[in-house]
């Protein structure tokens, strides 16, 4: 498993990650997807 906390991303002034955080099991396939798909 891995876990992530309060992950934040940037591109200049656009904030494309903001405080994400959650737990990924092994063997499973996760998607993050934004407000615009």
């Amino acid at each position: 498993m891995i876990e992530i906390k309060d992950i934040h991303k940037s591109f200049g002034d656009n904030a494309v990650l903001k405080g994400i955080s959650g737990k990924f099991e092994e063997g499973v396939t996760n998607l993050i997807i934004g407000g615009s798909g």
